[in-house]
């Protein structure tokens, strides 16, 4: 049944009407989320983006250009390709990364299909490896095949069918990512794990933008009688005024397969209008739920405040105690963002605040948790953490600037206890129930620059000629500091965000 649900909806909507979305990274997103920060009939909590007609002159064009957005009947055959090669300064090591495939466009007025076939291996570099120090994987590809000498192989497997059976509704279903947020980083759901299957619904009718998301996701750390597990999403964005935004987020994660039956896709949860908690209750289930919202505030001289926040758990009653009680879990994100900086076009800022409490977006094991393939579905650095981060950029036609920098401070377990910083392991097992303040455990203080400048040469594949620079600095509770340099050279096709930020 599992299987079968997402095929019928696969061929259900070959048979219909079609939207175009626009994929692309922080940089690549640029000139498109100024347009829609100027709109304010269009919304820009998901990516990727569903084009507008109105949108079709803000997007980046590469050097090489294969038609415009807005060609009907036209099928493109377009090559992806991966090679990058990383140096470790630190250590004098080399590692690098190989993909080839090739990139299927049909667009037509009743189907617009993406998809994207080959092949992908790897090797992680050091510094990449110290990124995973909670479990091992290949960060936004999957499972390490050889966690011995931190490599992978995979095939590439990616794309989506979408169609429009209404002006005011899009359907569509494939194999990918998804984001929610107007920042870079996100609370709710980020482009930082690997891609999944889902259904997508967007409803965007008034001032209001309804999105609802259905995905399958993939668990080997604590999996017992099955290693699937399923979450469904859905998200509010009301444009109350032109300069103010609310948003309302709910998400559920729930077990494939227990101890006690074999749910599978659980219809309960299909209802796009149901509020999780209450079918929760209903069913007698212990699946988890998230609740969310934010604030979006348009300034003069294109500048853009927001603030989302999470609640996993949370009793005020503990709260107002101020006694660190394990069991409020929530987090808040709180940022600004300009466009056009000091009027010269294509300049932009970026500075966020991030805070997540320990335990937060766990569960009693890791196929209930907000995770997928030993990766966050949320933010990279998971729970107990707060980062000041802030971005540079500037985009002239083809040419993609940036320098970046965060300070980052987190608690990793150690001596057996879980301090709340890794949403794999179960909460269950903990020290105490009171008293847990973030950073707790090992307490990491990490800086973290980046510097990147690309060139876009293939828009349609956000394929990119790229040099990039990483450096990392942290000193550990016991005053044991380190630091790792990265100098990486290539060209990738990745349509979306490659973090090593963290």
């Amino acid at each position: 049944m599992k299987v079968s649900f997402f095929l019928i909806f696969h061929v259900w909507v070959v048979t219909s009407f079609a939207q175009q979305y626009l994929f692309g990274d922080f940089q690549r997103r640029y000139q498109l989320e100024k347009a829609i920060f100027l709109n304010d009939e269009i919304h820009g909590l998901s990516k990727p983006i569903l084009l507008d007609s109105s949108l079709e002159n803000s997007i980046q064009e590469g050097i090489w250009s294969y038609g415009n957005f807005s060609d009907t009947s036209r099928f493109l055959v377009l090559p992806i390709v991966d090679g990058i090669f990383k140096y470790n300064s630190t250590d004098n090591s080399f590692s690098n990364a190989i993909g080839l495939g090739a990139q299927f466009n049909y667009e037509h007025k009743n189907l617009y299909t993406q998809w994207r076939a080959g092949f992908q291996m790897g090797t992680l570099s050091t510094f990449e490896h110290d990124l995973t120090h909670k479990r091992p994987c290949a960060p936004g590809i999957g499972y390490l095949n050889d966690s011995v000498n931190l490599s992978y192989r995979s095939p590439i497997v990616e794309g989506y069918i979408s169609y429009q059976p209404h002006p005011f509704i899009n359907l569509s279903t494939g194999i990918g990512k998804n984001f929610l947020g107007d920042g870079y980083r996100s609370l709710f759901l980020s482009d930082y794990a690997s891609n999944y299957p889902f259904l997508k619904m967007e409803s965007t009718f008034w001032k209001v933008k309804y999105i609802n998301l259905w995905s399958l996701h993939h668990d080997l750390h604590t999996a017992t009688y099955t290693n699937q597990k399923w979450s469904s999403l859905h998200a509010l964005s009301y444009n109350v005024t032109k300069w103010l935004n609310l948003t309302l987020f709910e998400a559920v994660v729930w077990q494939g397969e227990d101890t006690l039956n074999k749910r599978g896709f659980d219809f309960n949860y299909l209802n796009p209008f149901v509020f999780f908690r209450p079918v929760e209750y209903g069913i007698g289930s212990s699946d988890n739920s998230f609740f969310g919202g934010g604030i979006k505030i348009k300034l003069p001289k294109k500048v853009l405040l927001y603030q989302h926040f999470i609640l996993d758990e949370f009793l005020l009653s503990e709260f107002q105690n101020r006694n660190g009680w394990w069991g409020n879990k929530y987090g808040y994100q709180v940022g600004f963002r300009t466009f056009d900086l000091f009027g010269i076009d294509g300049m932009y800022s970026l500075a966020e605040w991030n805070f997540v409490r320990p335990f937060t977006y766990s569960h009693i094991n890791s196929m209930q948790n907000y995770g997928h393939q030993n990766q966050s579905l949320a933010h990279p650095l998971e729970a107990n953490f707060f980062e000041g981060l802030a971005i540079l950029g500037y985009q002239n036609n083809n040419l993609d600037l940036s320098v970046k920098y965060a300070f980052q401070r987190y608690g990793k377990d150690f001596q057996l206890f879980n301090f709340g910083g890794n949403m794999f392991n179960s909460y269950v097992v903990r020290d105490s129930d009171y008293g847990h303040v973030v950073g707790q455990g090992n307490t990491i203080d990490q800086h973290v620059f980046e510097f990147r400048a690309s060139l876009l040469l293939i828009a349609m594949t956000n394929t990119k000629l790229f040099t990039q620079f990483n450096y990392r600095y942290n000193r550990a509770m016991n005053n044991s500091i380190s630091s790792s340099t990265l100098i990486s050279l290539g060209i990738s096709s990745n349509l979306w965000q490659s973090y090593m930020d963290y």
